[in-house]
């Protein structure tokens, strides 16, 4: 089957979820239960454990307009855009889009799990990548083989809440 994988040139207008914003999940702030190999429905990630992606919205972390090309020297957009491994996630992409569909164990693509909601705690670039991929092509926003480790917040923190993810609000706030 050929599948289109020009997310470049996606139009957010028509991307229902491209202003929902990445909450942060800080990992200290949660009880985990035991991790296993599972598929995950993207329309549910809510948020992120890295402070690099989180206060951002999907639509901002789309790749530019020359991804696919990796063009650093001459298209400073693709050097300063919003995933830091966009170029050669979209690559991988453009040479294996199965990959998104299969049921294989992904190496290194994780999230928590908090009732019905996700978390990334690895693979920013796959999951949003792979969201928009699959959005792209009408499909479900389904992948499989990613391990999910199911979790709950803490009663008590063992951080003074304050203190919590205040380096990613800053981050954020700076980004704005």
């Amino acid at each position: 089957m050929s599948w289109n994988t020009l997310l470049e040139e996606m139009d957010l207008e028509a991307v229902p979820f491209s202003d929902d914003v990445l909450l942060y999940l800080d990992a200290r702030s949660i009880h985990v239960g035991e991790p296993q190999v599972s598929s995950v429905d993207l329309s549910k990630v809510v948020g992120t454990t890295h402070p690099d992606y989180c206060g951002k919205t999907w639509g901002q972390l789309k790749p530019v307009p020359g991804t696919s090309e990796g063009d650093f020297i001459n298209n400073r957009d693709v050097a300063f855009q919003g995933l830091k491994r966009a170029v050669g996630n979209i690559q991988c992409l453009e040479r294996n889009p199965e990959y998104y569909f299969s049921d294989e164990e992904k190496d290194h693509w994780s999230f928590y799990q908090i009732g019905d909601e996700y978390y990334i705690s690895s693979g920013n670039n796959r999951t949003v990548i792979g969201r928009l991929f699959l959005h792209l092509n009408g499909q479900k926003e389904v992948v499989h083989g990613v391990v999910v480790t199911p979790a709950e917040y803490k009663t008590e923190p063992e951080v003074e809440p304050e203190r919590i993810g205040l380096i990613s609000r800053l981050m954020a706030w700076f980004r704005t």
